[in-house]
């Protein structure tokens, strides 16, 4: 099953990937209906995404030197526009992204306070008024 895991990861169909793994079709197609194998699936996908991360994060650095480079000593015009238009949407992009961070950990903050184990979510008053016609109003 192991084996299976890590040819999925590489491979376009699970068909290739049984290939690779020395598994039979058939065999491939009963562990995918596996929760354990599905769960074995979905960590192995889990890992490999965050190791393209880290690589993505550790080229971060050099990314932004080549782009100032390019801006300032780039030989032609479009290519200094191009490098200040690409640093300018990406400060940009992280400025909103610590924003959206701050305002998540706000929220996070403010559900662990609340008790949301009570029956009901709504506050008393926040409560909807009811109308003698119910919910569509009055015939």
């Amino acid at each position: 099953m192991d084996r299976l895991v890590a040819e999925l990861l590489t491979h376009p169909n699970l068909e290739a990937a049984a290939a690779a793994a020395g598994v039979s079709r058939t065999s491939a197609w009963r562990w995918m209906k596996s929760a354990d194998f599905i769960a074995r699936l979905r960590t192995a996908r889990r890992d490999a995404m965050q190791r393209a991360m880290a690589r993505l994060q550790e080229a971060a650095a050099p990314a932004v030197d080549a782009l100032c480079k390019v801006l300032s000593l780039g030989e032609s015009e479009s290519a200094r526009v191009s490098a200040a238009r690409t640093i300018l949407e990406m400060a940009l992009r992280a400025v909103e992204l610590g924003d959206i961070q701050e305002r998540l950990a706000a929220l996070e903050t403010i559900a662990k306070s609340r008790s949301w184990k009570e029956p009901s979510h709504v506050r008393e008053d926040q409560a909807p008024s009811r109308t003698a016609g119910g919910i569509n109003g009055g015939a």
